[in-house]
C-alpha cells in the first residue's frame, strides 16, 4: 500500500506537468524554455545532495564497467533529453494523445526490459493486464486520429519515443543502487550541466518575453514538483513495488489527464476515448497485481 501511495502521488504531479506543459508550449514559452526552467531549478535545489552522494558517472551502479552506461540511461531517460522529446510532443498533439501515448506505452517497454535485463517474472492475471493496456492505448489513439487534425502523428511518435526513454531510466535506476533522492539529484544536476550552456547560447532570448507569473508557475511545476518531488516519489514506488508494477501504475495518468483536461483545457473526449480509459484502468489494476473477483481464493 505504501508503494501504491507513492506511485499515485507521483502520477498526480505528472498530470499537472502535462497540463502545464501543454498550456506552456501553446503560449509564450516553448519546450526549450520549459526544459531550462525545469533543470535549472531542480539542479540548483538538489546540488547539495548530488555533491554529497557523488557525481562521478563511473561510481553509479554495481561497477564492472557498467557505471557510465547506467548513468547515461538515467540522465538521458529522465533528464533533459526526455523533457525535450516529451514537451515537444505537446506542440503537435493535445493532452488526450500525450496522456495516452506517453505513460500508456511506457509500462510495456519497462515490462519487456524487466524480463530481459532484470529477470522479472510476469505471470497470471498481470499478463492479461499488460495485454489490456495497449488495447486501451489503441482505442484512445484511434479516437485521436478520427477526430483530430492533421500532423498529430508527429506528437504521438515523440510521446512513444519519450516512453522508451523513461523505460530505460526505470531499469537503470533499479540497477544503480541509488536512493530515490540521490537518483533525482544525479539526473537533475547533470541535466543542468549538460543542457543549460547550450540553451543560453541558442535559445535563451525567448525567456525574456514571458511574464514573471508564467515563469514562476512553470518553475513550480517543472522545476520543483516534476523534477524533484515526483521523481523521488516515483523512485520510492519502484523500490517498494518493483520496476514493472511501479511503471504499470503510471498508466492511470491517461484516466486522470483526460478527466482534468475537460474543465481546464476544454478538451472533451469522444466515446472511444472513454472506452480506452476504462480498458487502461482495468489493465493497470491487473498489471499491478490486482485479482479478478471470480478468481479470488484460487
Amino acid at each position: 500500500m505504501r508503494g501504491f501511495a507513492w506511485g499515485l502521488f507521483a502520477i498526480s504531479i505528472w498530470v499537472a506537468w502535462m497540463l502545464a506543459t501543454r498550456w506552456g508550449v501553446k503560449s509564450t514559452l516553448d519546450f526549450w524554455d520549459l526544459t531550462a526552467l525545469r533543470f535549472g531549478t531542480a539542479g540548483l535545489i538538489l546540488l547539495p545532495v548530488a555533491w554529497r552522494s557523488g557525481l562521478d558517472p563511473r561510481r553509479v551502479g554495481p561497477g564492472g564497467g557498467t557505471g557510465i552506461a547506467i548513468w547515461a540511461a538515467m540522465v538521458l531517460g529522465a533528464g533533459f533529453v526526455y523533457q525535450l522529446v516529451a514537451a515537444s510532443g505537446f506542440m503537435f498533439a493535445p493532452i488526450a494523445h500525450g496522456s495516452v501515448m506517453l505513460p500508456g506505452t511506457m509500462p510495456l517497454f519497462v515490462a519487456l526490459l524487466s524480463v530481459l535485463i532484470l529477470g522479472e517474472k510476469i505471470a497470471g492475471t498481470r499478463r492479461l493486464g499488460f495485454l489490456l493496456i495497449p488495447l486501451g492505448v489503441g482505442a484512445l489513439a484511434g479516437a485521436g486520429l478520427a477526430h483530430g487534425v492533421g500532423g498529430e502523428w508527429r506528437g504521438q511518435a515523440l510521446f512513444v519515443a519519450a516512453a522508451m526513454l523513461w523505460a530505460s531510466y526505470t531499469i537503470a535506476m533499479r540497477k544503480s543502487g541509488l536512493s530515490p533522492i540521490a537518483a533525482a539529484a544525479l539526473v537533475s544536476v547533470w541535466s543542468a550541466v549538460l543542457y543549460l550552456p547550450y540553451y543560453a547560447l541558442f535559445h535563451g532570448a525567448n525567456l525574456a518575453t514571458a511574464g514573471w507569473g508564467e515563469i514562476g508557475f512553470q518553475i513550480l511545476i517543472q522545476g520543483v514538483l516534476s523534477s524533484v518531488v515526483s521523481l523521488i516519489a516515483y523512485n520510492r514506488a519502484l523500490q517498494l513495488l518493483g520496476a514493472s508494477r511501479g511503471a504499470a501504475l503510471a498508466s492511470l495518468v491517461p484516466v486522470l489527464a483526460t478527466i482534468f483536461a475537460i474543465p481546464l483545457l476544454g478538451e472533451w473526449p469522444q466515446p472511444l476515448d472513454w472506452l480506452g480509459v476504462a480498458t487502461i484502468s482495468v489493465g493497470v489494476y491487473l498489471a499491478t497485481g490486482g485479482k479478478l473477483p471470480f478468481l479470488r481464493g484460487t
